[in-house]
């Protein structure tokens, strides 16, 4: 989608990192980015919330499971009305260390979906955890740069679909939390 720039940075992230740790890590990683792992996680917090009675996080949750879905569904449409392949279907000497059955890649839902979690709630972890804010808010920045950078290089994603992702992500995360205090929870 945005020419040889991104091709280039794609065989950057996906060859130049090439390490034995990285090569056992990133594939495992890089699922914990997925749809299905982050909505179990947004629900088990909401659970664990309406059990502890914790309303803040509850409502919070709520909030975040809400901008995740919003954002994931423009991703999931954007997907079907661009149709740009995956990189290890149009290039050559592709370092797949994944199995993708889906051959869609613009935009990272996977980016997408991280990037909409953390989002939401590093604008929030301050009225959540007021003590600790700042280190929770350092480990899942932490983790919204490595899944984004776990996706290239498996070899499943450009960088310009991470970049759309990490967008729709925050901007989704961004509207519904400008707008949260509008609705009454």
């Amino acid at each position: 989608m945005f020419g040889n720039v991104n091709v280039d940075l794609f065989y950057f992230f996906n060859h130049n990192f090439q390490n034995p740790i990285f090569d056992a890590v990133m594939p495992i990683v890089t699922h914990f980015g997925g749809f299905k792992v982050l909505i179990v996680v947004l629900i088990a917090i909401i659970a664990y919330a309406h059990l502890k009675d914790k309303k803040t996080l509850k409502r919070i949750t709520m909030f975040a499971l809400f901008a995740f879905l919003c954002s994931d569904v423009v991703t999931a449409i954007l997907k079907h009305l661009i149709m740009e392949p995956r990189p290890f279907v149009t290039l050559d000497n592709v370092r797949l260390l994944i199995v993708e059955t889906d051959p869609l890649s613009f935009p990272s839902g996977h980016t997408t979906s991280t990037v909409s979690f953390v989002t939401f709630f590093v604008l929030n972890m301050k009225e959540l955890a007021k003590k600790h804010y700042k280190i929770i808010d350092a480990v899942l920045i932490l983790f919204a740069v490595t899944i984004p950078f776990s996706r290239m290089y498996v070899g499943v994603h450009y960088p310009g679909d991470v970049l759309a992702g990490a967008v729709i992500g925050i901007l989704g995360a961004w509207l519904v939390n400008r707008y949260r205090t509008r609705v009454r929870a």
